[in-house]
């Protein structure tokens, strides 16, 4: 299987972009991010990937041939070589993995659930565009195919795979998922290393009862998801939230975060972290180099792990891909949470997380207790899916299809509100974050909308401090088409014109 490459050309600099790509490949085979066996992309598809000629990246793969890093395979392509360096740096992950992590212990009462986070009802209302957020296309999804590796799945069951499997899941989707993460996040992993969950929201929820024994504060984005930070606070932890900026989370204001946090006015520290660094949810920013590094001698320093959110790291639009935090060297600090939720469908309910080896055996241990195993042959079936090619497809098309439904909706918002709008996130992922100047009350204005038959999301709760003057929304666009897009905005304007005629001198 060929996947993706992360490769980042710097066009600035005076060195040839085919000496910059044979660099890069290098560095992933001798870190372990790629180990032998593992396909590289032809020379046709990178060329593409990374608008350059085909001879410039042909010259790169023709010196990493030469001097025995690639193999090429005739009429199945070219792989990395198997190396003593390579291969080594996989069993020293593979023989720390196996470290046995603490035993975990609960608390015995936590806060009550305060948010009543349901599924959205369409009630009486007609609704002709909703732009819920974090909903990937359906009609899109290439449901022959991924019938067709159901039904491989079925016909390879095998008692093991037809009875209460391991704990940590199918071995087959977890080697897939370690090869798809070496070579698209640049994390060196091993298959040991990973844990199939349902959904990132399991492995989100098994950390903060892992953690969190006992109690501790958490360090949390602001804004961030309020789920997540409802999860964090039923499970015993004090969430502390610190500002994002345009360079992602202010690592250097986390130490006065937590002395205000502190009722007795002493400081102290935190157990995990949560970002999202990729592209931060909900403004859509991205973590700055500067500040990965700054955040992990944090953690180092203070004994903490950063829980890394991954959640839509697949769909980027604007500049170079970015590599996750989980691949620097990070010091067995980082936890990698990842889902095929935004790609695949929500329902599909499969997740993963990556572990540091002195959390696995715990990790383990909760989730066995939890729900024994995730659903083998979905596992199985994804597996396959990402073998055969299927899955890498579907996230080529399904980018260019959401890069045109995002730039349609931008469109239409700057029409709509001219520079009364501020917008985030536009870069990545499947949603935008919308300011607007106006005095309109927010939920107001939602509920206008609705009567236009347009749903829109407030999003004020995502703001713990520094919340924005003026109503803020989260909008959804990967699940509409690009007309639906048009009237939704159009609906949203109406709705605020027509609130702002009440409202004396606005």
């Amino acid at each position: 299987m060929k996947h993706e490459l992360l490769v980042n050309l710097d066009r600035v600099r005076n060195i040839p972009l085919s000496r910059q790509i044979y660099e890069q490949i290098r560095e992933q085979i001798h870190s372990g991010a790629l180990g032998g066996g593992d396909g590289i992309p032809p020379s046709r598809v990178l060329s593409e990937q990374l608008s350059v000629s085909r001879s410039v990246v042909l010259e790169a793969y023709d010196l990493l041939q030469a001097e025995g890093y690639l193999v090429t395979k005739p009429g199945a392509g070219t792989f990395v070589a198997s190396l003593p360096m390579n291969n080594h740096n996989r069993t020293e992950i593979s023989n720390a993995s196996a470290s046995t992590g603490t035993r975990p212990v609960f608390p015995v009462q936590g806060p009550q659930f305060a948010g009543p986070f349901m599924a959205v009802e369409t009630g009486g209302n007609h609704v002709s565009c909703d732009f819920r957020h974090g909903v990937p296309a359906w009609d899109a999804f290439p449901m022959d195919r991924w019938q067709k590796a159901l039904q491989h799945a079925c016909r390879q069951a095998s008692p093991d795979t037809l009875g209460y499997g391991r704990v940590e899941g199918s071995l087959a989707l977890r080697q897939e998922i370690a090869r798809l993460i070496r070579s698209t996040r640049s994390v060196p992993v091993q298959p040991e290393q990973i844990v199939i969950t349902a959904g990132a929201t399991q492995a989100l929820h098994i950390l903060s009862r892992l953690c969190l024994a006992g109690g501790g504060k958490v360090i949390m984005e602001d804004p961030a998801h309020p789920v997540v930070r409802e999860m964090f606070q039923f499970s015993g932890g004090e969430v502390v939230p610190v500002r994002v900026d345009e360079e992602g989370i202010k690592v250097d204001e986390i130490g006065e975060s937590l002395k205000l946090a502190d009722s007795r006015g002493a400081q102290k520290t935190a157990k995990l972290v949560y970002v999202t660094p990729s592209h931060q949810f909900p403004l859509g920013v991205t973590l700055s180099l500067r500040r990965r590094m700054e955040l992990l001698e944090w953690a180092k320093t203070q004994d903490a792990y950063i829980i890394e959110d991954d959640y839509d790291s697949e769909y980027r639009y604007n500049g170079p891909k970015i590599s996750a935090l989980a691949g620097l060297n990070s010091g067995g600090r980082v936890i990698y949470v990842g889902s095929f939720s935004k790609v695949m469908f929500p329902a599909l309910r499969i997740g993963y997380v990556i572990l540091p080896p002195s959390l696995l055996q715990g990790f383990l241990a909760v989730k066995w207790i939890t729900d024994r195993l995730s659903p083998t042959l979905d596992q199985e079936a994804l597996a396959e899916f990402i073998r055969s090619g299927q899955y890498a497809r579907h996230v080529a098309q399904m980018g260019k299809l959401y890069a045109a439904r995002r730039a349609c909706l931008v469109t239409c918002l700057i029409g709509a509100f001219g520079e009364r709008l501020k917008y985030y996130g536009d870069e990545a992922g499947l949603h935008l974050l919308v300011e607007l100047d106006s005095s309109a009350d927010e939920e107001l204005l939602a509920e206008t909308a609705l009567k236009y038959g347009t749903r829109i999301y407030p999003a004020s709760a995502y703001f713990i401090s520094h919340k924005p003057a003026g109503p803020v929304f989260l909008l959804g666009y990967s699940n509409l088409g690009e007309n639906q897009i048009r009237r939704g905005v159009e609906s949203m304007a109406k709705a605020e014109a027509e609130i702002r005629l009440l409202v004396p001198n606005e």
